[in-house]
């Protein structure tokens, strides 16, 4: 497995409680949009995180809600310019490779952050995005990928607090052309891809369509 040093540039807060750390891309590492790195810090500590930035990006961006674990403290507490461990890329949450075919992105929280890299890097994709979040306070990146919006990107953005509305068959159909032969890709906290998988199996979607990824300990 290859390890690479990294120094950290910069932090941001993206959305409440959910901050952004950004690190110098090392030299001839490549990745493919949904792919993950592991961090490791101090006492050993370390965990797997999606890669938010895209391959045409400079640096390298991580995302996180900043919950009280021994991870996300130390992570807290790193210094701009200091240097840290990192292993990757690794997984296979990522985009097929028949660009005709379009893709549904349900997104749950942080569950954005593959869904970033993948839209920043494939503009020509005919992509749609589904992104719940409890409260507009609480999505990262919102404003961001409202200006990404184009002929082949669309985001429909549900609030569960606010509008009491969740992802649903009938927001699918109408939202999605041909919403049978697409493929969706679900990714956020084991909860949520769960009960994506279940919305889609009712409405009659085929296991090959889907892909998932879960996010724990977020």
């Amino acid at each position: 497995m290859p390890f690479y040093s990294v120094k950290l540039l910069a932090k941001k807060e993206v959305a409440e409680k959910t901050t952004a750390f950004f690190f110098e891309k090392p030299k001839n590492f490549k990745f493919i949009p949904g792919q993950f790195i592991e961090l490791y810090l101090i006492k050993k500590l370390v965990h797997p995180f999606s890669i938010a930035s895209s391959p045409k990006e400079k640096e390298l961006m991580i995302a996180t809600r900043m919950r009280p674990s021994a991870f996300k403290n130390s992570l807290r507490k790193l210094k701009i310019g200091s240097r840290i461990k990192i292993g990757g890329p690794f997984g296979q949450f990522v985009l097929r490779k028949n660009k005709k075919i379009p893709a549904v992105f349900l997104a749950g929280g942080i569950g954005i952050t593959p869904f970033r890299s993948m839209i920043k890097n494939y503009p020509d994709r005919k992509i749609t995005l589904f992104n719940s979040n409890r409260k507009k306070k609480d999505a990262p990146f919102l404003e961001e990928l409202k200006k990404l919006e184009n002929k082949n990107f669309k985001l429909i953005s549900i609030m569960t607090r606010e509008n009491k509305e969740r992802i649903n068959p009938k927001m699918l159909k109408q939202n999605i052309r041909g919403w049978q032969r697409v493929i969706y890709y679900a990714v956020g906290s084991t909860g949520f891809v769960q009960s994506m998988a279940d919305m889609l199996a009712k409405t009659g979607i085929k296991p090959e369509q889907t892909k998932t990824e879960n996010f724990s300990g977020y």
